[in-house]
């Protein structure tokens, strides 16, 4: 006899056997004991959970010889032959592979034929929702008065994708994941029968790699079976699967928490070296990062919210006190920002060591802000200050502030006001000084912040490459923009766009940012760097327009 592997050798025969959807099994089991019986039925949930199953199961109570029965006998003939896929009454079709109308019209000609042996007639259809849209149209009439003796039962793991249509005339039942502990009793009953040598922590491991998949977790022992006769240890799933153990991942935050990036990048080092895939550490990286953050808010309470034994739980809890919570989002937000940055370069390893870098000088990082953002703090004071400094003044555009200060009457007469009433107070001469190398340091790092809102809106970081930081106007940042970019002035002046552009600007700057836009004068260019001042200068060119090259 051919090998049968463990998920068809163990498939359950009624719904006693069926492992974490009881809420739909015992619903099962009253409509067929009262009689409630409905001519279609909807299976939805994720892969591997029990909608096949619990579809032939349903099949065969109906189909009893004795008349519908909520647990099918062990001696039935028709039972026997619809559990092994060779009922005449029974049919499963695939959706993926007859999703035409042809096929429909077909099912729908043959629906009129009574069942040879059993009392129903039932159709199973496997991932209904790839039927095309013609097919569902011609499944309508029928699906609504189906002849007495027909039921259809479906099955998909993408509901959203069927018609509304369809879903009305169905009794719906939503399958959930199977929780981890019992998948791993479903995997001890089976290594039982089949006389395994198993750790539980490997057992653990391949539930938690299974994802809720009871179906998923027997594939995976069953390809673990080879090592049966020495015994199955932890190590063997981690290394067939290529996760990342455990132990691994603690020594890692450990090494995160001590600020110690040596250490941890030779930890990453050590995992390359064994042939870790580095998006499957990310990934299992990031969600440690989650379960302490789950064990940091809620204890004991939120344990449960972790599929790990209560031996790494403890661990967890443990691990989880070295960091506060801020820390650890900020972790959690780092590593993912990595995983984004895993799909847009070529060196997957560089993400993780520039994250692993980033969390572990956090603080030295976070010292060197308040140099940025402390010149922020009072912008108050120097409201007129833009009006008197020359360098500032030249991006403008205005008409009032396009003449050295000095020259013009008008504009000047106030800040020598200002100036004198300045001189009396010598600690507060320094007032403009920070608010103009504040609007440089923006100058500066403006493609910085436009990169930054391309991430979230790529055509708005567009339109604000066209504009450029001119001037601190009382609490304003005030954006240029030359008169024929009216229309990327406008996009940005949306106030959706507005609302993003300042969140972001704020982020990144660590102080609220409100912005105002302007045109500025034909004649007075976007400011450029003064390396390439003096090359446009050398060779009489101007800059027409600035692009940031983001790779």
């Amino acid at each position: 006899m051919s090998y049968l592997v463990l998920a068809r050798k163990h498939r359950p025969q009624t719904f006693d056997d069926v492992i974490g959807q009881e809420h739909i099994t015992n619903l099962l089991i009253k409509g067929i004991e009262t009689g409630h019986l409905a001519h279609a039925y909807l299976f939805s949930g994720p892969r591997g959970v029990g909608k096949t199953t619990c579809a032939r199961i349903l099949a065969m109570c109906l189909n009893c010889e004795d008349g519908p029965q909520a647990t099918p006998p062990a001696d039935s003939i028709i039972c026997r032959e619809i559990a092994e896929g060779r009922s005449f009454d029974v049919l499963e079709i695939d959706g993926a592979s007859n999703r035409g109308i042809d096929e429909i019209r077909m099912l729908r000609e043959n629906i009129s034929f009574a069942p040879t042996v059993a009392k129903f007639k039932i159709y199973i259809v496997d991932e209904v929702h790839m039927l095309t849209t013609e097919a569902f149209n011609a499944l309508l009439k029928t699906l609504e008065e189906p002849p007495a003796h027909v039921k259809f039962i479906f099955a998909t793991t993408e509901p959203n994708k069927l018609p509304q249509t369809i879903i009305s005339r169905c009794q719906r039942f939503d399958f959930k994941r199977i929780a981890m502990n019992r998948i791993v009793d479903g995997l001890k009953a089976v290594s039982k029968k089949e006389k395994y040598k198993i750790d539980e922590s490997a057992l653990f491991s391949i539930a938690k790699a299974a994802q809720g998949s009871l179906r998923d977790a027997l594939s995976i022992l069953d390809q673990l079976s080879a090592l049966s006769e020495d015994g199955i240890k932890e190590d063997d799933v981690y290394g067939m699967l290529g996760l990342v153990e455990v132990e691994l991942l603690f020594a890692l935050v450990d090494h995160i928490a001590q600020q110690n990036c040596a250490a941890a990048l030779q930890d990453l080092d050590t995992l390359i070296s064994k042939g870790k895939d580095v998006k499957q550490l990310l990934k299992d990286l990031t969600e440690h990062f989650r379960h302490l953050m789950v064990v940091h808010i809620g204890g004991t309470d939120l344990k449960h919210l972790v599929d790990y034994p209560a031996s790494i739980k403890e661990r967890l809890w443990k691990q989880s006190q070295e960091f506060d919570l801020p820390k650890i989002l900020k972790a959690i937000d780092t590593l993912i920002k990595a995983q984004e940055d895993a799909r847009i370069t070529e060196s997957l390893r560089m993400p993780l060591e520039v994250a692993l870098a980033k969390l572990t000088f956090s603080e030295n990082l976070d010292a060197a802000v308040p140099s940025v953002k402390a010149p922020r703090a009072q912008p108050a004071p120097p409201k007129p200050r833009p009006a008197a400094k020359p360098r500032l003044n030249e991006k403008t555009g205005s008409a009032a502030v396009v003449p050295v200060p000095k020259a013009s009457p008008s504009p000047a007469d106030p800040p020598p006001a200002d100036d004198e009433g300045e001189e009396d107070l010598p600690p507060e001469v320094e007032m403009p000084d920070p608010v103009e190398q504040d609007i440089q340091h923006v100058q500066k790092v403006w493609d910085v912040l436009t990169s930054a809102v391309s991430k979230e809106k790529m055509s708005v970081a567009t339109y604000l490459q066209e504009g450029y930081p001119q001037r601190y106007e009382k609490d304003f940042l005030v954006i240029g923009f030359p008169p024929h970019c009216s229309f990327q002035m406008d996009a940005v002046g949306d106030q959706k766009n507005t609302q993003m552009v300042e969140r972001i600007f704020a982020d990144k700057l660590r102080q609220p940012v409100k912005i105002k836009l302007e045109t500025v004068a034909a004649q007075q260019d976007i400011p450029v760097e003064e390396k390439v001042q003096k090359t446009l200068d050398s060779f009489g060119g101007k800059v027409v327009n600035r692009w940031h090259n983001e790779s």
